[in-house]
C-alpha cells in the first residue's frame, strides 16, 4: 500500500518508507508513534518565524522526529536525520495538548522542528481541536507533499511557512535528497490562495550566487506581497566548515529584493535592523520587532489598527487577533 502523504508515495507492505513514521494497518496508513512529541513550549511566534500572524503573541512549539528530506545544513539534524535510540518522546494527545495551551495563555500551537507530514494525523487532529477552542494552528514544512495533503493543510492551517531553498533540481536532489522542487513549487501556489503564506530561504552560497533573485522573481509572480524570510544560515551539519556569508553579501540581497517584495525580512542577526515592517505605500513604520539571534525575539509594538496601516489604511496581509 502506498502512502500518500508525501510526494515519495512509499511503498509501505513491508516496512516504514522515507520517513519511518508510517505503516500500513488494516488497509489504512497509520502513525507509529501518534501524539508522541518531542517537545512542547511556549515560544514568541516571530521565533517560528511568522512576522504576519498573531504578531506579539506565544505559541506552544511542537513537533517530532525524523523527515521526507535529508538536508545537508540541517539545524535540526539531531531531530530530523540521526538516529537517536535513546530518544525521549512525550505523549499528548490532542485534548491534553490543546489544555495545555490553554494553561500557558498561549494563542494556539506552531508544528514546527521536524517536517509536519511525518505526523500529519497528529496534526490535524490537534488543530480541529484548537479551532473548536478559538485557537489557531500553523504549522512549517519542506513542501514535499502529495497535491492532497498540501490541499488538507491549507484547509486546517491557519498560517504556514514554506522553506523553500532553491529553484534548483540539481540543488534539491543533492543537498536535500529529494527529487526535485517541482512540488513545492506547486504547493506554494496552493498555500497562497487557501491560507496565509509565509516562505523562508537559507542563505547558502550556491543559491545566493547563482538564483536568489531568481527566487524573488517566482515569489512576486505568485504574490508580490507573500512574506519572505532570508535566514543568515550559520554553518551546521554537514556544511559546518563552511564560510559565513558577510554582512555586505546579504544586505545588498535584501535592499534588492524589497524593492519587489516589501514584506522582506532578513533574520538570524542579533538586533537586526531588517525585521520591521513598513507601509508599502506611505512608509509609516508599522510594526517594531528585536531580534535575539536566530529568529529568537518577538514584537515590541504595532501600530496596526485591524490589519491596515493607521496612518493611510492600507492593508497588511496577515492574521491578526483583533480582525
Amino acid at each position: 500500500m502506498k502512502c500518500n502523504f508525501c510526494e515519495w508515495r512509499c511503498e509501505l507492505s513491508e516496512k516504514p518508507g522515507i520517513c519511518g513514521r508510517y505503516i500500513e494497518q488494516d488497509g489504512r496508513i497509520v502513525e507509529r508513534e501518534p501524539f508522541d512529541w518531542i517537545d512542547f513550549y511556549p515560544y514568541t511566534i516571530e521565533s517560528m518565524p511568522f512576522y504576519h500572524a498573531l504578531s506579539g503573541e506565544y505559541v506552544v512549539q511542537t513537533g517530532t522526529v525524523s523527515c521526507n528530506a535529508r538536508c545537508s545544513y540541517c539545524i535540526n539534524s539531531h531531530l530530523a536525520i540521526e538516529e537517536n535510540e535513546k530518544r525521549l518522546l512525550k505523549h499528548k494527545d490532542a485534548e491534553q495538548l490543546v489544555k495545555m495551551v490553554k494553561q500557558t495563555g498561549s494563542a494556539g500551537v506552531v508544528f514546527a522542528l521536524n517536517e509536519v507530514t511525518c505526523f500529519l494525523p497528529s496534526a490535524i487532529a490537534v488543530a480541529d481541536l484548537l479551532h473548536e477552542e478559538g485557537l489557531y494552528a500553523g504549522c512549517l514544512t519542506n513542501g514535499f507533499q502529495t497535491e492532497e495533503t498540501a490541499n488538507l493543510l491549507a484547509e486546517k492551517m491557519d498560517f504556514i511557512n514554506v522553506s523553500l531553498k532553491s529553484l534548483s533540481n540539481e540543488f534539491y536532489k543533492k543537498d536535500l535528497g529529494l527529487p526535485g522542487v517541482d512540488p513545492v513549487l506547486r504547493n506554494i501556489k496552493i498555500f497562497n490562495e487557501k491560507t496565509h503564506l509565509e516562505i523562508v530561504t537559507p542563505l547558502v552560497h550556491e543559491v545566493v550566487d547563482n538564483e536568489i533573485y531568481d527566487i524573488a522573481d517566482f515569489i512576486c509572480s505568485v504574490n508580490p506581497e507573500i512574506v519572505w524570510h532570508l535566514f543568515r544560515l550559520m554553518p551546521n551539519h554537514e556544511r559546518s566548515d563552511e564560510r559565513d556569508m558577510t554582512h555586505e553579501e546579504m544586505l545588498k540581497i535584501y535592499e534588492t529584493v524589497i524593492k519587489k517584495l516589501p514584506f522582506t525580512y532578513l533574520g538570524n542577526f542579533a538586533g537586526s535592523l531588517w525585521v520591521d515592517t513598513y507601509c508599502p505605500d506611505c512608509g509609516e513604520l508599522i510594526v517594531k520587532r528585536i531580534c535575539t539571534g536566530a529568529w529568537l525575539g518577538g514584537t515590541v509594538y504595532s501600530l496596526l489598527e485591524k490589519g491596515c496601516c493607521p496612518k493611510c489604511g492600507r492593508k497588511i496581509p496577515g492574521v491578526y487577533m483583533d480582525a
